[in-house]
């Protein structure tokens, strides 16, 4: 059902959540006109502002002490009710806590963000053009128990609005997915969910699978079936690959149901899925039919499946011994923590995804397509969903199908007013949207959360008892982890690759047998001047240039940890951010008198009028431990040329603490990879070199290594060179023949020419087209460094 497209008033709140970030005042009666698509789309006639323009969040009154209240016309296919035809009115996404009315019978209460609604609307309904009448109305005292966005209302990259609900910061209201009208024909039955479980039938394999060579695949494929009343008919599925099945006779009770079909994928009849940059990403339909037995129209649909075996390994799996003996034993080793697809071990590198909208009815399905080629093309492989956002839209999961990129999945809960209670709205939400993604082969890990340690006995044991036994219970062929970071499973998986194996879920703790082998960190916050993120005053840190080569040998298998979540908070691009400020506020500073600030840095109370304040963590001990001292008016200027400035070297500063965080990373034992449209200069740095397979860095003293990443043996020639800034002078201090076996992780420890300079750059060691840039110190003029950025850009290769 499309909203109707006639006009309707009601009083005046906040529409973040349908769709623009314009505001309104009290006094104002706002009109909106709803456009006839499946998906609501709100746009306002009487605007007074935007909503992330200066300080607009914090004027809470607009959404907070007003009762929302969304009511429309729609008509109603005359046929189907004539045919008897069940009718049910779905919401997809309703955010915040609201009564549901159909012609002023109310249908029931939401509660969740991540639950789809179905409500039946048998005896409401009337014949005619517009009879019917549908009311969503949101009620603040409608208890919700923090099962919405956690980041709407701020995290320490987002700004804090002043109100909360239940204990938990609240932002947006409103209806943010489809609304529409389904239609089941009477004595047959709607098919609510397909999922499709995709099991390898061959032994753990520890080297790379080959297409029509492997054991092949089983794909137990459960169909959820909706019905008014209980029927009969034939369940078919029509795989594209091999040859369609026989029909199976069911009998369907009134209600939901579930029912289980098989089907085999030989080696012959499919093609392997890899993420990107180790094979190809073939996709395969699978249809499923659903024919009554009485005379009525079927119901049929259709998803798209991969062929792949991902193991998430914390042993080493590289000895022969202990696959033999893991083979029968259930929990996790403490080696490390690594991932294998179709055999093949490969180092993941990506970043963490957060929504990429507080006002999440603004955001749109090709806005997350390019999210994701964004990251492909900049070398990523790995993308993780964190857990205080959003289970994202359909085109962000079609996409990583797509082009190869793996997910690393939290459900949405990250504590802070957002921790689980085992009820049954809960459970709906978590079998709800496992069902709805179950699909696709990009994700490979379910997990519990962000950053809620799992200790059995203890108010977080809940994540292993509740949330992810339901997730084990829909969803038995992936991997799955307690918590992002976690310490890994005493018992309930298969200890090989983690996925359910039945038993209950129980975790170490961090007690005996208990092992660091993932961690989040280490992060590096801006200080600079008082604001709601950081340290209230300037705190320098040291620049981590030129960086300590790690000389112990890496090894698949060998002791790692897995870093999957580090980085530095900065501030965006001048494109971005200047439409959210006044001009004269444009700069680091927002040229304002300080605010007065209290707190331990996460987040401060701020009292004061600075419109910066209120954003991100300061920039200012960024850019003074690279580009040299600054005073505080320097920060204090205002202006497009200084903010553009400002940005641009807070942005570079970004580049350069990862930059040399991940070399660091990347030649110790540590295995840790995922960090956390407009690409800042960090996107490019990992399309250039950061995420190559082979790469090569050098530190202090003149030590360097080469690492090969990739699944294939490297042979080639490393040449590293030497730039000085100040009058353009080259000069090769190392040049020598590499051989690197297949990795991930094989290494290369080698020794550079050291030329002790300060201002000096290492710049670059090409291998065969890819840049690998090599800093021994930055401590620059800006105007020096854009120069030399300049001029990077016309001598490096891609």
């Amino acid at each position: 059902m499309g909203w109707d497209a006639d006009w309707f008033t009601f009083r005046p709140s906040w529409a973040g959540a349908l769709h623009p970030s314009h505001w309104v005042t009290e006094d104002e009666i706002m009109q909106l006109k709803i456009d006839t698509s499946l998906k609501v789309r709100v746009t306002l006639r009487i605007a007074s502002g935007r909503g992330w323009y200066e300080k607009n969040w914090l004027k809470s009154d607009i959404w907070n002490k007003q009762t929302w209240s969304f009511s429309t016309n729609f008509t109603v296919d005359s046929s189907q009710l004539r045919s008897l035809a069940r009718v049910q009115l779905i919401f997809d996404g309703i955010k915040m806590g609201a009564n549901i009315k159909v012609n002023g019978k109310l249908l029931g209460t939401a509660t969740s963000q991540f639950v789809r609604y179905s409500f039946d609307l048998d005896g409401l309904l009337q014949e005619g053009d517009l009879a019917n009448r549908v009311e969503v109305t949101f009620d603040h005292s409608i208890k919700v128990g923090g099962r919405f966005m956690a980041s709407s209302g701020g995290w320490d990259w987002a700004p804090y609005t002043n109100t909360a609900q239940e204990g938990a910061a609240t932002f947006t209201y409103g209806i943010w997915k489809h609304v529409y009208l389904l239609y089941t024909p009477s004595a047959s039955a709607s098919i609510l969910h397909v999922v499709p479980k995709v099991f390898y039938q061959g032994s753990y394999p520890t080297s790379a699978l080959v297409d029509g060579e492997h054991a092949g695949f089983q794909v137990k494929v459960n169909i959820f079936l909706s019905a008014k009343a209980a029927t009969k008919g034939l369940l078919q599925l029509r795989p594209q690959w091999g040859s369609t099945p026989a029909p199976v006779a069911v009998s369907v009770p009134e209600g939901i149901s579930k029912h289980t079909l098989e089907v085999n994928a030989s080696a012959k009849e499919i093609k392997l899925w890899w993420p990107i940059g180790m094979g190809d990403q073939p996709l395969y339909d699978l249809k499923v039919d659903f024919q009554p037995t009485a005379p009525s129209a079927p119901s049929t649909t259709q998803r798209r499946l991969g062929f792949r075996y991902f193991a998430l390994v914390t042993g080493d799996d590289t000895d022969a011994a202990y696959v033999a003996s893991a083979r029968q034993e259930q929990g996790t080793a403490s080696v490390g923590m690594y991932f294998r697809i179709n055999g093949a071990a490969f180092w993941s590198k990506g970043a963490n995804v957060i929504p990429m909208e507080n006002l999440e009815g603004r955001m749109s399905g090709e806005a997350h397509r390019l999210l994701v080629r964004s990251a492909a093309d900049g070398g990523m492989n790995t993308l993780r969903i964190w857990g205080g956002g959003i289970f994202m839209p359909d085109e962000f999961y079609d996409t990583c199908d797509e082009l190869g990129l793996i997910v690393y999945h939290d459900m949405m809960y990250a504590q802070s007013g957002h921790a689980p209670e085992k009820n049954q709205v809960q459970d709906t939400e978590l079998r709800h949207q496992v069902r709805r993604l179950s699909s696709h082969p990009s994700i490979v890990i379910w997990d519990g959360c962000n950053e809620c340690t799992v200790l059995m006995g203890t108010d977080t044991g809940i994540y292993a008892s509740f949330v992810m036994t339901v997730v084990a219970e829909e969803d038995d062929s992936r991997s799955i982890w307690p918590s992002c970071p976690a310490y890994g499973w005493s018992t309930g998986v298969h200890k090989l690759d983690c996925r359910p194996n039945g038993q209950p879920l129980t975790t170490p703790g961090t007690g005996k047998g208990a092992a660091t082998i993932e961690t989040h960190g280490y992060y590096q916050h801006g200080t600079g001047f008082p604001s709601v993120n950081g340290e209230i005053k300037l705190t320098p840190f040291p620049a981590n240039l030129p960086i300590k080569v790690d000389l112990s040998p890496t090894r698949l298998g060998g002791r790692n940890i897995f870093g999957s979540e580090f980085g530095a908070v900065v501030m965006s691009s001048f494109e971005s951010m200047a439409p959210t400020l006044a001009p004269e506020h444009w700069g680091l500073h927002g040229g304002q008198p300080n605010d007065e600030c209290e707190g331990y840095g996460f987040p401060n109370i701020c009292k004061g009028d600075n419109v910066m304040a209120e954003r991100n963590y300061p920039c200012d001990s960024l850019i003074n431990a690279y580009f040299g001292l600054y005073p505080d008016r320097y920060f204090n200027m205002t202006g497009e040329e200084v903010f553009k400035q400002h940005l641009y070297q807070c942005m570079l500063s970004q580049a350069l603490i990862l930059k040399s965080d991940i070399e660091t990373r990347y030649g110790s034992a540590e295995t840790g990879q995922v960090l956390g449209g407009r690409w800042k200069p960090l996107h490019y740095l990992y399309r250039r070199s950061i995420f190559a397979d082979v790469f090569v860095a050098c530190g202090a003293n003149g030590t360097c290594y080469a690492k090969n990443d990739g699944s294939t043996t490297f042979d080639g020639q490393c040449t590293v060179s030497s730039l000085r800034l100040s009058d353009g002078a080259k000069a090769v201090v190392a040049r020598l023949d590499v051989r690197l076996a297949a990795g991930p992780g094989t290494k290369r420890i080698f020794k550079a020419r050291w030329i002790p300079v300060v201002k000096f750059l290492f710049l670059p060691c090409v291998v065969f087209g890819s840049v690998v840039l090599m800093f021994e110190k930055l401590r620059f003029l800006g105007c020096a460094v854009l120069q030399f950025m300049a001029c990077g850009s016309h001598t490096m290769t891609d």
